[in-house]
């Protein structure tokens, strides 16, 4: 007996690698291997590489700065603000979690599950004691204010 072709199959299977190749071009730009990812002086992604712990996947996140705070804001749609995990250790910023798998039939798993881990330098501007974090529509937002007395200076350039 021949087995019958399926193309919506074979669409779903290119469908498949379609979002893994978008998923890690992601993760590489968000790992910071991206040049247009800003000042090296600000916020900085730690390398995956650099990681101890295993995660299942990375989620989205963009960082923000203005005259008196960084922002990380990281895309969490679903994930439940009880098995958020956030900390400041040693100048780096920490947001992990986990995204558990429904205990229904699934006919299709887009949305990645399980543990992730998102690490992130904090700069000595960083007021660590005031830092302070919002979720809201499925999006973490963690606040970093910069100390008070820490303003750009300007320096002027004599030319001859």
């Amino acid at each position: 007996m021949m087995a019958q072709w399926n193309p919506l199959h074979d669409l779903m299977s290119l469908q498949e690698r379609m979002n893994q190749l978008f998923e890690d071009a992601s993760q590489r730009r968000a790992s910071g291997r991206d040049p247009q990812m800003g000042s090296p002086h600000g916020i900085q992604d730690v390398e995956a590489s650099e990681e101890v712990e295993e995660t299942d996947w990375y989620p989205a996140a963009d960082i923000y700065e203005d005259a008196g705070e960084y922002t990380v804001a990281v895309d969490l749609p679903g994930i439940d603000r009880a098995v958020l995990d956030i900390g400041v250790d040693d100048n780096r910023l920490t947001i992990r979690g986990k995204r558990v798998t429904p205990d229904k039939a699934q006919h299709r798993v887009e949305c990645p599950r399980g543990s992730f881990l998102r690490t992130f330098s904090v700069p000595a501007s960083v007021d660590q004691k005031d830092i302070r974090a919002d979720y809201k529509d499925g999006v973490l937002q963690v606040h970093l204010p910069k100390h008070p007395g820490e303003k750009a200076q300007r320096i002027e350039i004599k030319v001859s």
